[in-house]
């Protein structure tokens, strides 16, 4: 019998969803990482991946650990002294029994991975880089210079992101691991970096008053051709030639390092009519955070080789700043352009600078999309990492 009101829900909203137990399973993993401060955190992209793996591991019911050497104490926030830290000699003298031990901003030695793996641990060691085109660049560009980058031995399972899944093979011909026990592992993204060193509303785009003055900033690291501010800058002179009203400043950020390189200065630079006029501007290195609050208007362009995700992108967009970007996996979100496409990115950027005011109820859609693709608390996200984690 049906009852008066009863609601009946639809069959698509009836589908059920796996979530974690409130019940800890007191399974350790243990994250090897550098050490992770209020200043690491923001040097690149990895230290910010290991928290939020931590986070994700957590929310799955796991107990995380990061691993340590014993430092000087630096400054943490409070969001950061929450975490569990453990050094080599704690995990011995405490007994732990270790479920999993990853490697991502650390490489243990053969010794220590063998003790661990003696107790039943399993050792993953997770790239999170093109690790194929530094080690070329490394050997060509700076042949003098040597570190331990890839320490070999006693490694059960080789790790990579998604957008790293081509060097997948060499990793665990490097590492002499099985290539069946090499894995790609799902992409994960969190705001907390923005929401704990500041607030959504502090640091969210502001409208310029016209686009025809608005600034331009391009903040790739410009210590690989895999992240690069050439292509970036060429498509703003390309711009100004098409929309000579646009009479914006371009910020490059870290574009000190072009000052280090006689052809960016005496070939590349010299020859565009923006920095003749003095409107491209070589700036050092900034936090995510300071950038923000100094460019409120800003519209940002970057530009990546075998990068296609970045935290920066899916950042920039959680504030709703205009951002284009050339990631072949994200080309459906915000502002996509191709290298190859030259006009079309030249009329991309008008629109980026002309309507984004008037395209922020689409782009926040765009933007909460991609944020929850690649989120922690998604279920689909949980459970293949749990089968990968079994």
């Amino acid at each position: 019998m049906e009852y008066p009101g009863l609601t009946e829900l639809p069959e698509e909203e009836k589908e059920s969803v796996s979530l974690p137990s409130f019940q800890k399973n007191n399974k350790i993993i243990i994250l090897a990482s550098n050490d992770v401060n209020d200043q690491s955190l923001f040097l690149n992209g990895l230290t910010q991946n290991i928290v939020i793996l931590y986070d994700l591991f957590e929310s799955m019911g796991f107990q995380s650990y990061l691993l340590q050497h014993p430092t000087q104490a630096k400054e943490k926030k409070e969001f950061l002294k929450g975490y569990r830290a453990v050094s080599q000699p704690d995990i011995i003298r405490q007994g732990m029994r270790v479920f999993m031990m990853i490697e991502i901003g650390m490489s243990l030695d053969a010794l220590t991975r063998g003790y661990l793996r003696s107790i039943g641990s399993r050792i993953v060691k997770l790239y999170l880089g093109n690790i194929l085109n530094i080690d070329l660049e490394t050997i060509q560009n700076t042949p003098s210079i040597f570190f331990y980058h890839h320490i070999v031995g006693e490694i059960d399972e080789i790790w990579t992101s998604p957008h790293y899944a081509q060097h997948l093979d060499y990793a665990s011909v490097l590492n002499r691991v099985d290539m069946d026990h090499g894995r790609v592992v799902p992409y994960v993204w969190d705001p907390c970096f923005l929401t704990q060193y500041g607030s959504k509303e502090t640091l969210q785009w502001v409208p310029p008053k016209s686009w025809t003055v608005q600034n331009i900033v391009i903040m790739d690291p410009n210590i690989s051709f895999q992240k690069c501010c050439f292509y970036p800058i060429l498509l703003v002179e390309a711009f100004s030639r098409t929309y000579p009203e646009w009479k914006g400043v371009v910020h490059v950020v870290n574009g000190d390092r072009l000052k280090l390189s006689a052809n960016a200065r005496e070939h590349f630079l010299s020859s565009l009519s923006l920095f003749q006029t003095g409107r491209i501007l070589l700036k050092p290195r900034s936090t995510i955070h300071e950038l923000l609050k100094e460019h409120r208007s800003a519209c940002f362009i970057t530009h990546q080789v075998n990068n296609d995700y970045n935290y920066m992108t899916l950042e920039l967009m959680y504030c709703n700043y205009p951002i284009l970007h050339n990631s072949q996996g994200w080309r459906e979100y915000g502002y996509h352009y191709a290298t190859d496409e030259w006009d079309k990115a030249v009329g991309t950027l008008h629109h980026a600078l002309a309507w984004h005011k008037d395209s922020l109820s689409t782009y926040r859609t765009h933007a909460a999309n991609l944020a929850w693709k690649h989120s922690i608390h998604h279920p689909t996200i949980q459970s293949r990492w749990q089968a990968i984690l079994q």
